[in-house]
């Protein structure tokens, strides 16, 4: 059995040649070795504290149901590491932190109360009346690959929180999350703003919330929340069954996991409460609540074994609503887009749910004009792609004028030039008397001109000569362009001619020049030009 420790800055400073590894460039984290399966997420308490300062605090908190006391900061402290918020984020008063700012491919689970201590792999939190003195305040013990205990020495005055802790009295939250950091299997960071840093002093409240450099070790150990990782955004209850709200879920086969209500035994090998082959439209599943569920979590598993098939952690009193139902994105098609795509045609497909409650779709925060989209049904949008301040990753979102739910693209250039004259539509009607717009997409860095002609599609043979017959028909050179970093570029032109009482067709093509016989020609365009 191998101890991880967590002690006083004075100790530590006197070993510190021992205790902290050199800084590596980029990261300070460092790591066990070990990591924990989708198997080992539950954690429980057997409050055994025995002060009563760290069992005083009495007023519930609405996002962590059921709880008080020590077990109620306790479970503050695993949730910080989940990979979303947990519920709205709120349990922590100071500073504006919210808790749950991991964004990796791990959830911890709280699974309630045990009758004891546990052994070494039981995932049980308690206190240790007596760890010996010298200024040892918690320990986990590992490895961690089949489970993990932690210790509370109880030699200290410990404070649960929500408010400071005050002086001589040390914050059960911020060492839970700096503990449950070790249970994960980070080591100590030689970062001093990070929860991981090894020494805490009495009062001290900011380990409660992970920061970069935590970050940055979780990530690499469970990598980045996946974008096909289940997501619970809200739960309903009525009458007896929960409805589970959110993105990705399994059409068949999920787990839905619940916090026990009862105490259970500390060496029961599964404490959670699961409801098996539960099927789902991907975006909400019902289920009838079991009656061995309490207050507390509940997680979506679907098939699989790894971090990416559980949900984030989302609190339920088993009564009420929690968290808003809002439309969501689960995904968008083509995952990549070109940086122009002429014409009206919606081209661009969101996926998701509840999209009947959408007022908006957003382009990186901005709205698009609504006639560039259609609401198909409460799980289609199709989309006319609009321009995107540049190239490389994006997002498009949705939202209903209170939450919103984001999903990320990427654009890309064309390989061949682009070209769109006005609204990109063959023939469409352009006013003299208001110019054209001119968009040119491209490969960046290329070389690309555009011709317009009245009689028939220009070329650019030898760079100036008209073939389709007519030579002495009118011919524009448009402009010569350098594509930059955005992958396109406008161009207004003013000045048109007078096209007559009949109006006038024109018909333009982009040409590529620097690249090379025969030149890369773009699609074609055409107006009709009016008076």
């Amino acid at each position: 059995m191998n101890v991880k420790l967590f002690v006083l800055p004075s100790l530590c400073l006197g070993g510190a040649g021992l205790l902290l590894a050199p800084p590596r460039p980029g990261a300070a984290f460092s790591k066990s070795g070990g990591s924990l399966d989708a198997t080992q997420r539950d954690v429980r308490v057997f409050n055994n504290f025995a002060d009563a300062v760290a069992n005083n605090n009495t007023t519930p908190d609405a996002q962590f149901p059921g709880r008080l006391g020590a077990e109620l900061a306790i479970w503050k402290g695993i949730v910080e590491w989940g990979s979303r918020l947990h519920g709205d984020g709120s349990g922590d008063p100071l500073g504006g932190n919210l808790l749950g700012s991991g964004g990796a491919n791990f959830d911890g689970f709280w699974a309630g109360s045990a009758d004891g201590v546990g052994g070494v792999n039981d995932n049980v939190v308690s206190a240790l009346s007596d760890c010996g003195g010298s200024g040892l305040l918690a320990f986990t013990e590992m490895p961690i690959t089949d489970g993990w205990r932690n210790r509370f020495c109880d030699e200290w005055t410990w404070s649960d929180g929500p408010g400071t802790a005050g002086a001589n009295r040390w914050d059960i939250q911020a060492v839970m999350c700096r503990q449950y950091g070790l249970s994960l299997g980070l080591g100590s960071s030689t970062d001093n703003t990070a929860t991981m840093y090894p020494t805490i002093s009495d009062g001290q409240t900011s380990s409660r919330s992970i920061e970069a450099d935590d970050v940055a070790g979780l990530q690499c150990i469970y990598g980045v929340a996946s974008l096909t990782k289940p997501v619970i955004t809200a739960t309903e209850v009525s009458g007896g069954s929960i409805t589970i709200h959110g993105s990705s879920f399994a059409l068949s086969g999920a787990e839905v996991w619940f916090t026990p209500v009862a105490v259970t035994a500390a060496a029961v090998a599964d404490p959670v409460v699961k409801v098996t082959g539960v099927s789902s439209d991907g975006c909400r599943l019902t289920i009838a609540i079991p009656a061995e569920a309490g207050p507390g979590d509940v997680i979506v598993k679907n098939p699989g074994s790894t971090g990416s098939s559980l949900s984030n952690a989302f609190p339920t009193d088993l009564s009420g609503s929690f968290g808003p139902v809002g439309p969501r994105i689960t995904g968008v098609s083509p995952s990549a887009v070109e940086a122009l795509i002429p014409g009206t045609t919606q081209t661009v497909t969101l996926l998701g749910c509840d999209f009947l409650l959408a007022t908006s779709v957003l382009l990186d925060g901005e709205p698009i004009a609504s006639a560039r989209y259609t609401i198909v049904d409460d799980t289609e949008i199709t989309l006319d792609m609009p321009q995107a301040a540049g190239l490389g990753s994006r997002e498009l979102s949705v939202t209903d004028g209170v939450d919103t739910s984001a999903f990320p693209i990427s654009i890309v250039p064309p390989a061949t030039p682009v070209l769109e004259l006005g609204n990109g539509e063959a023939l469409n009607a352009i006013d003299r008397n208001d110019g054209l717009d001119v968009l040119v997409a491209g490969p960046v860095g290329s070389r690309v001109v555009f011709r317009a002609s009245s009689a028939g599609y220009p070329t650019l043979e030898r760079y100036l000569n008209l073939d389709p017959a007519d030579a002495a028909a009118p011919l524009i050179n448009g402009h010569g362009f350098v594509i930059p970093a955005e992958g396109w570029a406008s161009l207004h032109v003013p000045a048109l001619p007078d096209p007559g009482p009949a109006g006038m067709d024109w018909f333009g093509l982009a040409f590529r020049t620097d690249a090379g016989r025969p030149f890369a020609t773009s699609n074609q365009q055409s107006i009709h030009l009016v008076q």
